[in-house]
């Protein structure tokens, strides 16, 4: 079922969008990861739909899953988790364009790819660096799903990859002591830090807010 055009959550994404398109007037922003420190905050959905906006305000923009470990993305949209970002990785043959499918979202998306023991290696290797760079030239974003922060090293590679990151954090649920070590772990990692998504709130006219951290 494709999203709602009209819908509030569209709408505070637009506004998400928005306050990226503000970041980049200091430092372009072509390329964004989105991570939570822990599982179960909606940073797939806030990819999902931070890529849909993009979409639907004309823009070119491929989505993709790094979640290799617990991949979802595939699931929600009904495609297939393989061939996908593993699989291009570990073929040096492979073309990108293999790897993309559009999909309701009006979005580009790569999939996680088959299961490997070597995630974080795969991640960290200069053809994931390439590959980036790659897409980057050939659409207008980025965005890349990655696991929770604080359940694998694989986050803040592929933060550190990108121009940005954006910290997920859902609403009663995020711990001070989680969200404060996950930035510790971004920050680490020289990740750009631009701000936290807090998805889940009380608020009915915007469900998602968006909160920089003034750095």
């Amino acid at each position: 079922m494709p999203i709602d055009d009209v819908s509030p959550f569209m709408e505070a994404y637009r506004t998400l969008k928005a306050n990226i398109e503000f970041a980049s007037r200091r430092k372009p922003i072509r390329s964004v990861a989105i991570a939570s420190a822990t599982p179960g905050e909606g940073k797939s959905t806030t990819a999902l739909y931070l890529a849909s906006a993009y979409a639907r305000a004309g823009q070119t923009v491929v989505l993709i899953d790094g979640d290799i470990r617990k991949p979802t993305l595939h699931q929600v949209i009904d495609r297939r988790r393989s061939p996908g970002l593993s699989d291009y990785l570990l073929d040096p043959g492979m073309m990108p364009s293999y790897v993309l499918k559009d999909t309701f979202i009006g979005a580009a998306f790569i999939s996680a790819g088959r299961s490997v023991p070597n995630p974080s290696d795969l991640l960290a290797s200069e053809r994931m660096t390439e590959l980036i760079a790659l897409l980057k030239q050939a659409y207008d974003m980025v965005i890349v799903d990655t696991p929770p922060i604080l359940a694998a090293i694989d986050a803040k590679i592929l933060a550190a990859k990108c121009d940005g990151v954006l910290l997920v954090l859902e609403s009663g649920k995020a711990r001070e002591k989680a969200v404060l070590k996950a930035k510790e772990e971004l920050l680490l990692a020289n990740a750009n830090l631009l701000g936290a998504v807090l998805n889940k709130t009380s608020r009915k006219s915007n469900p998602y807010y968006y909160e920089g951290y003034g750095k």
